[in-house]
């Protein structure tokens, strides 16, 4: 249960941290004018009433769920208009999050209501929110309990806190991420006022005021040295324009990120089966028949066992085979799909041979930006919903860490391997190599998150061959950077 004194707290956190779709027209529930008055009761201003005010819970002296949703469709609807912080919203499912807002206050001032959202370190974590916008959340709570008339009381239990848990909000950019070019961001600035000024171009009913409006916040942001949140901006603001309107200004949002990937969008189906969950990848499983036909007469061995991840039990693994001697067949080039689906990258971890081409469709409603820091394929995939997808190849073998640079929690691995046989390990760490000839082979096996995988000689017999191996996890917990190199989220 969380602590009264945190609730506003929280709901600044779980607002400025919120991810979902882009819903902004949900029918509030009750509105102000219908709910009962936060803080009213039925009974008298003084004597028995007033007594068992005093015993009340929180959410009963507001008023219950009436008053609660009232307030939360009150601050949403200030936020809205608060330029100063809207443009957090701009990838936010708004029917979600007043969902979850409702949840969490009723919650946390003591009714009985069950919170489904995450947990306020990870709801912000990688946010870099700076103190001006934690101060307009601020004011816009305030403005919403005002307009509704909650008494003092209670007003000051839910307000009071907030100074001495700002801390665990705000988490300002380091300073050397506010290094940028003056010149650029006046130009940006400029072509900001001329975009907000400009007629609809073709195919356009709005014109470029809105396109200019975000241009503007994200030089702020830009200014400030919130990477990432101008970076998203920027790339809405270029959604909504011709493409290459803002490319003058581009360099102000993209210097310091990987190589960005620029080929036309493709479309997937909505009906595309979803993704094993887990991990995909297997030599045995990917050859194609000729490839099954030669193997199979020429295999007589098999390899199986258990990969066990020190301090990772519940990692996923990669293991790969080479002969010794001779030549072994190079695999042929896969196309596979690592999707985005529920916020979560499906599957977890891919092998896939050197050559292969992976897909990165985003099924949800709201933006994704895949990316990628890893040496054997850094890339910048940018942002797209809604079935959309980019394809990326991978031409050097290796481990690739994936990430979200919109939501830090999100991650997966592809492993690029270019070994004769490779197999990944299912969640309790056992693998199967079930088409082998004898002989002496070169084994390699990764973590999920490994820097560098283990090698070592094994000798294969005729028959059923058994081998555990252990591996050390190669990254500490954590949520890693993001796209600029910039480490996500404070200490919990």
């Amino acid at each position: 249960m969380i602590r009264k004194p945190e609730v506003f707290v929280l709901v600044a956190g779980l607002s400025l941290g919120a991810c979902g779709g882009p819903e902004q027209n949900a029918k509030p529930a009750a509105s102000a004018s219908e709910a009962k008055a936060p803080g009213s009761s039925d009974g008298s201003p003084g004597g028995a009433g007033n007594a068992a005010a005093k015993t009340a819970s929180l959410y009963d002296r507001l008023g219950g769920e009436p008053a609660i949703t009232a307030t939360v469709d009150g601050f949403l609807k200030r936020v809205a208009a608060d330029k100063r912080i809207n443009g957090r919203f701009i990838n936010v499912d708004l029917v979600r999050l007043r969902m979850l807002l409702i949840q969490f206050v009723s919650q946390a001032t003591g009714g009985q209501v069950a919170y489904t959202g995450r947990e306020m370190h990870d709801s912000h974590a990688g946010l870099q929110i700076v103190d001006e916008e934690f101060d307009a959340i601020v004011e816009d709570l305030t403005g919403a309990l005002v307009e509704l008339k909650v008494p003092a009381r209670e007003k000051n239990e839910l307000l009071g806190a907030l100074g001495p848990l700002k801390p665990k909000i705000v988490n300002r950019p380091p300073e050397a991420a506010a290094q940028h070019d003056p010149a650029l961001a006046q130009r940006a600035r400029e072509l900001a006022q001329q975009l907000r000024a400009s007629p609809p171009a073709a195919g356009q009913t709005a014109g470029g005021a809105q396109a200019g409006d975000l241009l503007e916040l994200a030089v702020n942001a830009r200014v400030r040295g919130q990477r990432s949140y101008a970076d998203q901006l920027f790339s809405a603001a270029e959604r909504q324009l011709p493409e290459g309107r803002l490319a003058a200004v581009a360099s102000l949002f993209r210097d310091g990120a990987p190589e960005r990937i620029t080929t036309e969008l493709k479309h997937m189906s909505a009906d595309t089966p979803p993704q094993p969950k887990l991990a995909v990848g297997s030599s045995d499983d990917d050859a194609k028949e000729k490839e099954k036909e030669k193997e199979a007469k020429a295999s007589s061995a098999t390899l199986s066992g258990k990969l066990t991840i020190v301090n990772g039990p519940d990692l996923l693994g990669v293991i790969t085979l080479d002969p010794v001697k001779g030549r072994a067949g190079k695999r042929t080039p896969k196309q596979r799909i690592m999707e985005q689906r529920d916020r979560q990258f499906a599957p977890r971890l891919l092998a896939v041979p050197v050559g292969s081409t992976v897909s990165f469709p985003n099924f949800d409603p709201v933006f994704h930006n895949v990316f990628s820091l890893s040496p054997a394929r850094a890339f910048d995939l940018g942002i797209f919903k809604n079935g959309e997808t980019r394809d990326v190849t991978f031409k050097k073998e290796g481990l690739v860490r994936l990430g979200c640079n919109l939501h830090a929690n999100m991650s997966a691995h592809v492993v690029v391997v270019a070994a004769a046989h490779y197999v990944v390990t299912s969640p309790g760490g056992q693998f199967a190599f079930r088409k082998l000839s004898p002989g002496k082979y070169q084994l390699r096996a990764w973590s999920e998150d490994s820097q560098e995988p283990i090698v070592q000689t094994v000798e294969i017999h005729r028959g059923a061959n058994t081998l555990d191996l252990s591996v050390n996890r190669g990254a500490p917990e954590g949520l890693g950077t993001d796209k600029f190199g910039v480490p996500r989220g404070a200490d919990k």
